[in-house]
This record gives structure tokens, C-alpha cells and sequence, in this order.
């Protein structure tokens, strides 16, 4: 393993336009990113231990600084992390496709957690590019009912967007969350098949 990291260090890849890493040490994955400039896809998950979790943050930087050409980014973070991503979606004129999964933390506090999330929503509706149409996520996940409506209300007249949670049950998504996708989907405002996503079985 201390080979790789030696290597990684001084490897350049100008050519390399996906990466896709599981566990590979997050401070790999960023000079592995700084070491390439045509990156257009990067799929990394991580488990984040210790003082790893630093390098959650130095991502994003690093994503925002060189791949001014990705058109999709797909990866795990802690909750308090997410402020990060917005510098992402500002400096990424290209990005498309967004996937971020939520690494499990038993905080307890459900109220910090819907803002936080929230906030994100506001980054995407406010600074992506205007052919960005897709976004995935884990059950980890928090959305106000309030903020997840305004956030479809608003993207209304855009390019339809692809929302997708990527999980079968969850307690933060309730029948509300439910019924709003449902609605928006009838409206044109989702492009995806409401019956494909979560609980619209019920329908």
C-alpha cells in the first residue's frame, strides 16, 4: 500500500477520463484527480476513518479546481460535509449527473440533518447548470416537505431532472415526500417513471 501512495504521487493520467476507486485512501483520490485534467465521470467510495474524513473536504476542493469537465460525480460523505459540494456545482459548468450518499451517523439530531440537506437542494436549484437533470441519493437523506415542494416548484421550466432515491424504505421519507414526487413527476417537472421510485407502488 505504501508503494501505491508513493506512485500515486507522481503518476499523471492527462488522458484519463473515468475513475471509479473503492477504499482507496481519499488522499490517493485527490492527487489522482490533481494529476489529470479530462477527468468526465468519478465514482469513489470511501469508508472514511479517522482523519480520512479531512480529506472528504479537500475533495470537493480538488474536484472544483481540476475537472472543469465532469459531467457526473457520484460519492460518500459525512453529513457535515456537505457545505462542500457547493463549491463543486459552482465551478463544474459541465456536471449533468450528481449521486451522493450520506454515510450513516447515529447524531440524533433530525433537525440539523433536513437543513443541511436542504441546503443542498438550494445549491442545485440556484448555481447548477442549466442541462443539469439528475440526482440520486441514499436513505441517510433528510428533505422538509416545505423545502423538497419549493424545490420542484421552482425548477419548473427547466430541463426535467431525474430524481432518484436510491432506497426501498426510509424513515425520513415519508407518504408527504411521496405525494410530492408523484405530483411533479404528472407535471412534467421529474423525468423518471413514478412508478419506478420509491413507494409509488401505492398509486
Amino acid at each position: 500500500m505504501q508503494e501505491l501512495k508513493k506512485y500515486l504521487l507522481i503518476a499523471s493520467f492527462p488522458k484519463l477520463q473515468y475513475l471509479d476507486t473503492q477504499n482507496l485512501s481519499p488522499h490517493g483520490v485527490c492527487r489522482l484527480i490533481e494529476n489529470s485534467q479530462n477527468i468526465k465521470e468519478i465514482n469513489t467510495w470511501n469508508k472514511f476513518l479517522g482523519e480520512e474524513a479531512v480529506y472528504n473536504i479537500k475533495l470537493f476542493k480538488v474536484i472544483a479546481k481540476n475537472c472543469p469537465n465532469i459531467e457526473s460525480l457520484h460519492f460518500n460523505t459525512h453529513l457535515k460535509n456537505l457545505g462542500g459540494v457547493k463549491e463543486i456545482i459552482l465551478n463544474c459548468n459541465k456536471l449533468r449527473k450528481l449521486g451522493i450518499d450520506i454515510i450513516y451517523e447515529d447524531d440524533g439530531d433530525d433537525h440539523e440533518r433536513e437543513i443541511i440537506c436542504d441546503e443542498v437542494l438550494n445549491y442545485l436549484l440556484n448555481y447548477s447548470p442549466r442541462n443539469f437533470d439528475e440526482f440520486t441519493f441514499n436513505r441517510n437523506w433528510r428533505f422538509s416537505v416545505n423545502n423538497l415542494k419549493k424545490f420542484f416548484e421552482d425548477w419548473r421550466g427547466r430541463k426535467q431532472i431525474k430524481f432518484i432515491p436510491c432506497f426501498n424504505e426510509c424513515v425520513h421519507f415519508t407518504q408527504k415526500h411521496i405525494e410530492i414526487l408523484h405530483k411533479y413527476y404528472n407535471e412534467g417537472v421529474i423525468d423518471i417513471d413514478a412508478s419506478l421510485s420509491y413507494g409509488m407502488h401505492d398509486y
